[in-house]
């Protein structure tokens, strides 16, 4: 058993705090300040923000290997069964995409293809850092955390859900907003059908690829990718319905189906080394 492994195991909440310590100061990385001081281009920001985090994804990308989670890398398509099971998680976040807006002509898009592309990069960033850490990292760390059993797993997901949905806490050194707190409230919607998501399809890609599309459409506004407003009535009433929808049919899912193997793929079977005392 590697020595991060065995530390994370035997100290598995201390671990989990250094994580999060990380993810603050990975999200807090100033890249608009440089993007303003050589003009303030969208462009740049957004192909900055894309390298950033990116460069920040690597510690939690490596720590999951040394935890000893790699399989959640590995695409195993006997279970394909599960990624189908993650399809109304999936589009939840499609869902977020301002469709009705569009269809309805309450929407226009204004960016170009080449906007929309370092924006498109910045948003998947976004899901590769927040997933490859609370997903990659937390998540596996509470499911260790917690008994094997129904009950244990339901709780590694509220908990590392709560976790991520206060990280963006953060969001008010910028400044006091009642915004804050949704964003809080709906992350945490977003951390529970993320970490669904990647138990059904036993790999982070699913959940990379929700959170990405969960994004794209959460941002195209106030990046300035689409005029207009969003959130019309027609728009918020649709959201609602679909995401009760959607919502009763993934608590069914979880409840109905057993996802008790993702313990023997991550490795929390395995017991840990004692670390001997000096």
């Amino acid at each position: 058993m590697k020595a991060l492994e065995r530390s994370a195991k035997n100290e598995t909440i201390s671990m989990i705090i250094t994580i999060v310590l990380y993810a603050a100061g990975a999200a807090s990385v100033p890249y608009v300040w440089v993007s303003d001081f050589f003009g303030g281009a969208k462009e740049l920001e957004w192909t900055l923000a894309f390298i950033t985090k990116m460069l920040c994804s690597y510690l939690p990308i490596y720590l999951i290997f040394q935890f000893g989670f790699s399989d959640m890398f590995k695409l195993d398509w006997k279970k394909f069964k599960g990624s189908i099971l993650a399809i109304p998680a999936l589009l939840v976040a499609i869902n977020n995409l301002p469709i009705v807006p569009l269809i309805m002509g309450d929407m226009s898009i204004n960016g170009t293809f080449w906007q929309f592309l370092p924006y498109s990069l910045m948003c998947l960033s976004i899901g590769v850092l927040e997933e490859v850490t609370f997903r990659g990292c937390i998540f596996p760390l509470f499911l260790y955390r917690f008994e094997k059993t129904k009950k244990g797993q339901f709780w590694a997901i509220v908990c590392s859900s709560a976790v991520f949905g206060l990280m963006h806490l953060l969001n008010l050194l910028a400044g006091f907003s009642a915004g804050v707190f949704l964003q809080v409230g709906y992350s945490f919607l977003i951390g529970l059908i993320c970490s669904f998501a990647m138990l059904a399809s036993r790999n982070i890609y699913l959940p990379i690829l929700m959170h990405a599309v969960y994004d794209v459409g959460g941002f195209v506004v106030s990046e300035g990718i689409c005029n207009g407003v969003i959130w019309t009535t027609p728009n918020v009433v649709w959201t609602i319905v679909a995401s009760l929808i959607f919502g009763a049919i993934i608590i069914v899912l979880y409840i109905k189906n057993d996802f008790s193997d993702i313990n023997e793929k991550l490795n929390l079977l395995r017991i840990p080394e004692k670390i001997e005392k000096k």
